[in-house]
């Protein structure tokens, strides 16, 4: 299965709630010119992690990143009736999924990996089991990454 972009998933995703709040009689229409305001936040975000590098900085998550533009679109247009927060909600849920998902896709592989590598057997571990693993993998994987993240960018700042 080819990786998604993250941000290309969210360019795409607000295509569709655009589309869908248009379509949708139960919900107010939203300002069209809301939909290119959050486009143009979302091409923001490689910029704020430029920003943060030049300050001495760590970078963030590409998904924190686009959660923070998200919340920031969403308190600029708090006082505009036209814009329903749906909008700002569906597309954090989008982000939240997608994330979700490649965590989950990752931990998977990366556990199958181990117990191919070490030939374990697991057929006695319940589904329950397998699941706090790969629960526990996850948050171990994210403290790691986060690790790594933090090196990259020291190693970058020494040059």
């Amino acid at each position: 299965m080819p990786k998604v972009n993250i941000l290309d998933l969210l360019q795409n995703t607000i295509e569709e709630v655009k589309q869908g709040n248009r379509s949708n009689p139960n919900e107010p229409t939203a300002d069209p010119t809301v939909f290119d305001f959050l486009k143009g936040k979302l091409g923001e975000i490689h910029q704020v992690n430029q920003d943060r590098k030049s300050r001495g900085e760590r970078p963030l998550k590409l998904k924190d990143l686009l959660k923070g533009k998200l919340k920031e679109a969403r308190q600029q247009h708090k006082d505009n009736p036209n814009v329903p927060d749906s909008i700002f909600d569906r597309l954090t849920n989008k982000i939240d999924e997608q994330d979700q998902i490649r965590q989950q896709e990752r931990s998977q592989e990366s556990i199958a990996e181990i117990i191919n590598e070490y030939g374990i057997d697991v057929s006695r571990l319940s589904r329950n089991e397998l699941n706090q693993i790969q629960e526990r993998y996850v948050s171990d994987n994210d403290k790691l990454d986060e690790q790594y993240a933090q090196y990259i960018h020291q190693l970058n700042q020494s040059r």
